[in-house]
């Protein structure tokens, strides 16, 4: 054995020991300060790559969920307008039957008209201001989106659902008057015959067909083709005449028929009492087109009632398919978004398998480590004190 005062290869080995545990409590500190044993990508390069990548899927359902309750938002508040509007056709309805009703004297029937009205209108505000977001789904103006997953790739289409009173065909319902305005273009079939006007040139076209299957004419009047006029045998404006042709073409007999004038151009032609063909000459532009001008009727009549039933009847059919529809598509909203919150739980957890620290452990190891760090400081300076031992040679 060597003595030197120059080298003390005890401490070197002593202190290389004791920087290895206080590496290693460095390392056992941050995982308990932290709760991660991956932190950093020092601790595991692959590990914490995948680490990043599956909290960048983490980040991508929170979108998800985020974009699903703005959709159930917006169903939501679409619902609850289908729900209203369908409470209200509920009791225009009662109205309308109470109305159909002969013996009401005309004050009781413009009582009731008005207030038909007033709940026929607030449909239409109902409608009009379901918006969340800026979106509304039930007035046929917006149709939304939810994506579904952490690409943005997959989506729930929602449609618009138009509940509005034009599309509902109860625009200018009430229990007083009949044969309000049809939309131009709705096709109408009569006897088994449809003339469909879903352009000016195709409702001209189906005109002039019909007038040539019948032999030419319609009781001596004629049609022009390019624009639709129709003249009289001796040019002058068009007759009844017309009027009976078409319903001998159509095959309207009797009591299913009647004829009436708006302004010296519409035709009104009626079938079985509620369904109405009428052909209107448009005085600016001279073409004929189809349409349905205010009609007749009074307030000692229960004609409009009778028909405001019929609407209506077909409008809570339409309601009631749009809130199976909103319903169906919300519960699958609900659906989505309580598996995007598993899928999320699930990656967390996943995570958490990856670089989560088991305290537990680190406690005992931090305990372990610090008895260790003393144990290294008493061996180096055991070892420090070697070198005096020399001296003893020198006395």
């Amino acid at each position: 054995m060597s003595f030197s005062v120059n080298t003390n290869a005890g401490a070197l080995a002593a202190l290389q020991n004791l920087n290895k545990t206080s590496t290693s409590l460095d390392v056992t500190q941050t995982r308990i300060n932290t709760g991660l044993k991956v932190s950093s990508v020092k601790d595991n390069a692959a590990v914490y790559s995948i680490a990043q990548t599956l909290r960048g899927n983490v980040a991508g359902l929170n979108a998800v969920n985020n974009s699903l309750d703005r959709a159930r938002s917006v169903v939501d508040v679409a619902l609850a307008a289908a729900e209203a509007t369908s409470d209200l056709l509920i009791e225009m309805r009662e109205l309308a039957v109470a109305g159909s009703d002969a013996g009401l004297d005309a004050d009781s029937r413009t009582a009731m008209s008005e207030k038909y009205t007033q709940l026929r209108d607030q449909i239409e505000s109902i409608v009009n201001n379901a918006t969340f977001n800026g979106r509304n789904v039930a007035d046929g103006t917006n149709a939304i989106s939810a994506i579904t997953d952490d690409n943005g790739t997959s989506t729930i289409s929602i449609a618009a659902s138009d509940l509005t009173l034009s599309t509902l065909s109860l625009e200018d319902s009430n229990l007083i008057t009949y044969g309000a305005a049809l939309p131009s273009g709705t096709p109408v079939s009569l006897a088994g015959t449809t003339i469909a006007a879903s352009s000016d040139s195709e409702f001209r076209a189906a005109l002039v067909n019909a007038q040539t299957d019948n032999g030419g004419n319609f009781g001596g009047e004629t049609i022009d083709g390019s624009t639709g006029v129709t003249t009289n045998n001796v040019g002058g404006t068009p007759t009844v005449e017309f009027e009976e042709g078409l319903k001998t073409y159509l095959g309207l007999t009797g009591a299913d028929y009647s004829s009436g004038r708006v302004d010296g151009y519409a035709y009104d032609v009626t079938f079985s009492g509620s369904t109405s063909l009428y052909l209107v000459r448009d005085g600016a532009s001279s073409y004929l087109t189809l349409g349905n001008p205010a009609g007749g009727g009074s307030a000692d009549s229960s004609a409009a009632s009778e028909q405001a039933v019929t609407a209506i009847d077909a409008a809570i059919d339409s309601v009631n398919t749009t809130l199976s529809t909103l319903g169906a598509t919300a519960n699958r909203l609900d659906i989505q978004k309580q598996f995007a919150g598993q899928l999320s739980d699930g990656i967390e957890v996943g995570i958490g398998n990856l670089v989560d620290a088991d305290l537990a452990k680190e406690s005992a190891t931090l305990q372990a480590i610090q008895t260790k760090q003393q144990l290294g400081l008493q061996a180096l300076s055991i070892a420090n004190q070697a070198p005096s031992t020399v001296l003893s040679l020198f006395r």
